[in-house]
């Protein structure tokens, strides 16, 4: 046969180093895609190719294993290209891994699903071709022209087992075959379905032991119950236009009016904010029935896990928000709990059959239930896994749990759901938000921010009462009220300022005419004994600021003239006082 080298396998083709036994190339091929040509590089005595991107090399070091491979490649009409090795008969096997099924670029000595033991190689690999003039081609099995090479087939997947299939006979073939299907059963990688490990085990039965077994034998290795493991796929459940415009949708539940519907919620802030009031108000106002932040509550049984606390403590704060009332006997607190994963869903499925009317449960704080982070799983994996569980559980009983967790400094001021602690896992899975925030830690207004799929996006103002322990949520939009805040503080510093004293002073003492600089304003001050602190360029900002609330004093407040330096000379007069 004339072959010419396999450009859909190799990219390029590279002499190859004789004192290693040809089996390394000459030169550096890491990055390269070509360095020479096959009829270039075949004038050597030793060359080899570079394999592919997305190719794999599986290759048998045993001439036996070689021999029943090819035979079970020819079986299966599997498409793959296979140079042997005229001097050990041991045969190497190319196949493409686009899908990145074998997802480790080198392995040795690893079983397969089928039962073979083979040394997998990936990436960049120099595959010797020649070596001290000895060729391993043409090829001894390849496609024909017109085929495309397959994807490696789940036979020669690897496997992490103990499980020894070469060449079992009796005394080992019915139990090795039975604990390899049960191994694939339980296989986390998702390749292994229940027709594909009957057709593996058919091909280890045929190609792999020392002798096969007759077919009702490994029928009654193969039967259903061996597959009890793998999860049936499920129909895919879907409605027509028609039927879904026919169809009455009960709306989304609220277990507190706009704010908390059924499902899962997501309560965050920085530490020390006020999210434990809030949760314990919100659980208090949900089993009174009555309003909680002026939205309406539905009245139900409410859980309230507050994992961050003592029992004293917890009982001070009731008592501090209840005053004389009594506690509510549909209100359930605890200070533990399991985590996920070590029997904290089998504690609130418990809790329910106790307490069948609870449509509320807040869990104060997610960390004290986070379970343990699974080996290699992401943060991203790990906080939607979790959140998802939560979800799941709050779907399937058609209850709310709220879940209060932190908030980080600041990463977008715009953007308050960002700020949550963890990765957007956590979010994605949530149904709704509420973040609690401020421009400043010291700030007495706390702004309330709501995002989610059942509830309307809003920036609400809150204030706290300390001495009632309860958020009291203000008339406005958190936008309109801290304008209407900061015009009251300008006007409260306006009435009590050494400005407005100044003012209307001058008026007093010069029959309610004055005009003057603002150096003039501040020299008199200090005449008066009442000092402006100020530059002239600040006291001239500030006249500016003021302009209205003099207005509302009855002072007519103008700029006549402009004098050297551009200053602005301001002429003030008595009037009717605005009512």
């Amino acid at each position: 046969m004339d072959w010419s080298g396999n450009d859909k396998v190799f990219k390029t083709y590279v002499k190859g180093n004789p004192k290693n036994d040809g089996k390394a190339p000459i030169e550096k091929i890491k990055g390269r895609e070509h360095i020479a040509t096959f009829e270039e590089a075949e004038k050597s005595d030793c060359f080899g190719g570079v394999l592919r991107d997305g190719y794999i090399d599986i290759s048998f070091d045993d001439s036996e294993m070689s021999e029943r491979f090819l035979a079970m490649a020819k079986a299966n009409n599997w498409k793959c290209l296979v140079l042997k090795n005229p001097d050990s008969n041991h045969v190497h096997s190319y196949w493409k891994n686009e899908q990145g099924s074998v997802n480790k670029k080198s392995i040795i000595d690893t079983k397969l699903a089928v039962g073979f033991i083979a040394d997998v190689h990936g990436g960049a690999t120099y595959i010797p071709l020649r070596v001290h003039g000895v060729d391993r081609f043409p090829p001894v099995y390849d496609i024909i022209p017109g085929e495309e090479y397959q994807e490696v087939p789940e036979e020669l997947l690897p496997v992490n087992t103990q499980i020894n299939l070469w060449k079992q006979d009796e005394g080992g073939r019915n139990d090795g075959l039975s604990r390899m299907a049960k191994r694939l059963v339980h296989d986390k990688s998702g390749y292994f379905d229940k027709d594909t490990i009957r057709r593996i085990l058919r091909n280890t039965n045929k190609f792999v032991l020392a002798e096969p077994l007759e077919e009702q034998e490994l029928k009654n290795i193969l039967r259903d119950e061996t597959f009890d493991g793998i999860d049936k796929v499920p129909k895919l459940k879907f409605w027509s236009g028609v039927e879904l415009s026919q169809m009455e949708i009960k709306p989304v539940e609220f277990i507190v009016e706009g704010l908390i519907p059924v499902g899962l919620q997501i309560l965050a802030s920085p530490p020390k904010y006020g999210k434990s009031w809030f949760c314990l108000d919100m659980s208090i106002s949900v089993a009174n029935g009555r309003d909680f932040l002026g939205f309406k509550t539905n009245k139900c049984d409410v859980l309230h896990l507050s994992l961050e606390d003592r029992l004293d403590r917890l009982k001070q704060r009731e008592m501090q928000i209840l005053g004389d009332e009594n506690l509510p006997s549909n209100l359930c607190v605890s200070i533990e709990s399991a985590t996920l994963g070590n029997g904290f869903i089998e504690q609130l499925e418990d809790f329910l059959t106790i307490k069948p009317n609870t449509k509320l449960i807040i869990v104060d704080t997610f960390v004290k239930v986070r379970g343990e982070t699974k080996r290699n799983e992401s943060a991203y994996a790990a906080d939607s896994r979790e959140a998802g569980v939560i979800k799941k559980f709050a779907d399937d009983h058609n209850i709310a749990v709220v879940l209060v967790t932190h908030t980080r400094k600041g990463i977008d001021p715009d953007d308050p759901v960002a700020n949550i602690t963890g990765t957007y896992g956590i979010v994605g899975v949530a149904d709704n938000s509420i973040v609690l925030s401020r421009q400043k830690r010291s700030d007495k207004t706390t702004k309330m921010s709501l995002t989610g799929r059942d509830v309307e996006p809003d920036e609400k103002a809150l204030t706290f009462d300390k001495k009632h322990g309860m958020w009291i949520l203000q008339d406005d939009s958190y936008d309109n009220f801290m304008v209407r805040a900061e015009i009251e503080r300008i006007r409260m510093e306006y009435h009590v300022g050494n400005t407005r004293k100044t003012i209307v002073k001058l008026l007093e003492d010069n029959g309610g005419v004055w005009s003057g600089f603002c150096k003039e304003i501040i020299e008199k001050s200090k005449e008066y004994g009442i000092p402006i602190t100020l530059t002239s360029q600040k006291l001239g900002k500030e006249l500016a600021e003021i302009n209205g609330f003099l207005d509302e004093d009855g002072i007519a407040h103008t700029e006549i003239s402009r004098g050297k330096g551009m200053t602005v000379k301001h002429k003030f007069e008595k009037i009717e006082k605005i009512v």
